[in-house]
């Protein structure tokens, strides 16, 4: 820390960062059921309901907040690392309930934009994936830590 007399070693300033990242992913894989029910939601035939769309704004408020925080805590980290493949998935649950929203609720209906909305599914592989840097991301962690 600048001007306060001490400094963290590396490992320790890079646990504290992890550690705090760590704690985003862990609220977006709690997020992963409502986003899914989200997902499914937009997906269902006929008019969708505007509870859906309440409930998806708040799903994508947060997980927007979720990747905002990630992209600052992962900013020294680099291409291909864990934080920046965690942030990546982030922006991926993200865009992908947004997009699930634009194709319930579009300003226009077409016969393809009707059929991508009625092959959405939920959020996928990446929820696997997000799932296994959270795992990896505690393995780590703890590496640092010295345990």
């Amino acid at each position: 820390m600048v001007g306060s007399g001490f400094a963290l070693d590396p490992a320790t300033a890079e646990a504290l960062r992890l550690s705090a990242l760590l704690e985003v992913v862990v609220r977006a894989v709690a997020l992963q059921d409502r986003a899914d029910d989200v997902i499914r939601g937009c997906s269902l035939p006929g008019e969708t309901p505007c509870a859906v769309a309440r409930r998806g704004r708040e799903v994508a408020g947060e997980y927007g907040r979720l990747s905002g925080w990630a992209d600052d805590l992962a900013d020294s980290y680099g291409p291909d690392s864990l934080p920046d493949r965690i942030t990546a998935l982030l922006r991926y649950h993200l865009g992908m309930v947004d997009s699930a929203l634009k194709l319930a609720f579009p300003r226009y209906r077409s016969e393809r934009l009707e059929r991508h909305r009625m092959a959405l599914t939920g959020l996928g592989e990446p929820a696997w994936a997000l799932r296994a840097a959270e795992s990896a991301l505690r393995a780590r962690i703890e590496e640092l830590n010295g345990a």
